[in-house]
Formats: C-alpha cells, sequence, structure tokens
C-alpha cells in the first residue's frame, strides 16, 4: 500500500523491497556499529519489519520506504496508540546516507508530525542509543525532550541504553 503525505511518499514494505531497504541501511554503517556493532543483513531488515516493543501488536505497526520524486530516501517504522491511545512511537528512522545533511530528514519528520496531527494523534514518543549523539541531536533540533533514561527490553543481550524521547503536538 502507498500513502500519500505532501511532499513525500510512503510505501509499505513487502518482502520484495526488502533488497531496497538494505540499501538504505548499508548506507548507514555507523549506526549498525552502534547499534549491532556489525553490518546490516537482510536479517536485520525482517527483524526490522516484524519486531514490536512489548505490550504493542503488528496491526499497529507500519514499516515503509519513505520516496521522494520517486527515489527512496529513507525508511521509517512506527507503531499508532503506543505506548498510549494518542501517541505514535517511532522505532526507527533512517535517512539513506547519500542524502544527509540535506534537510530531507528534517522536512519529512514536520509534514510527518503535521499528518498524525492531523488525524488526531497528541504525542510522538521514540528511543535513542545513548551513543548515538547525531540521532539525538536532530530529535532535540525538532523540538524532542528526554522524558526518561532506560536499558532497552529488546535484545537485552545488547545491553541498549535508551534516552527516550517526545514531543506533544
Amino acid at each position: 500500500m502507498v500513502s500519500m503525505m505532501n511532499k513525500f511518499i510512503l510505501e509499505t514494505v513487502k518482502e520484495d523491497l526488502f533488497e531496497k531497504v538494505l540499501k538504505i541501511y548499508n548506507t548507514n554503517q555507523e549506526y549498525f556499529q552502534i547499534s549491532m556493532n556489525n553490518k546490516p543483513s537482510m536479517e536485520s531488515v525482517i527483524e526490522d519489519k516484524n519486531g514490536t516493543p512489548p505490550d504493542s501488536c503488528l496491526e499497529n505497526k507500519s514499516y515503509k520506504l519513505i520516496k521522494l520524486n520517486g527515489v527512496d530516501i529513507g525508511v521509517i517504522d512506527y507503531i499508532v496508540n503506543y505506548p498510549d491511545e494518542d501517541t505514535i512511537y517511532i522505532g526507527l528512522f533512517m535517512v539513506d546516507g547519500n542524502f544527509h545533511r540535506n534537510g530531507y530528514g528534517r522536512e519529512f519528520i514536520e509534514e510527518f508530525i503535521t499528518n498524525i496531527e492531523n488525524q488526531g494523534f497528541n504525542r510522538i514518543r521514540l528511543g535513542v542509543l545513548n551513543e548515538n549523539r547525531k540521532a539525538f541531536e536532530f530529535w532535540i533540533s525538532l523540538g524532542f525532550k528526554v522524558v526518561k533514561e532506560v536499558t532497552s527490553t529488546i535484545h537485552p543481550e545488547r545491553n541498549w541504553k535508551i534516552k527516550v524521547m517526545e514531543r506533544r503536538i
């Protein structure tokens, strides 16, 4: 399913698009070094597509390619009504490394926020790995604030320390 925003198009990722997602992942080696201490793989894509936090379900999850003028520029994974009914939780937001520092990420998130606000959501929440300084600064610049720090319950073996960030809309 393809959904429109204003400038960007979101395309639901099914198996035939896994290679396109992996290509985007491969342009973000720094993130995968921090998060997995490894390179991304097809298993990473499948795990991201099918993974949900505790007390959520796949029916509320969207895993989509972000397109701009027909070009795949990123991927977003989000869950509606999590952890609360009026909240969207972004599990992953990644812009293709070839498009970093061009304002596309900021422009997409601003459009995304407008879109979900029009649907009645009041908050966006997400988690940033403590070591991911660039992501933390990006989200701060968009008005997100740290609401707590936790150790992730997803992949406990990785011992992720996460800043939970939120923005009211």
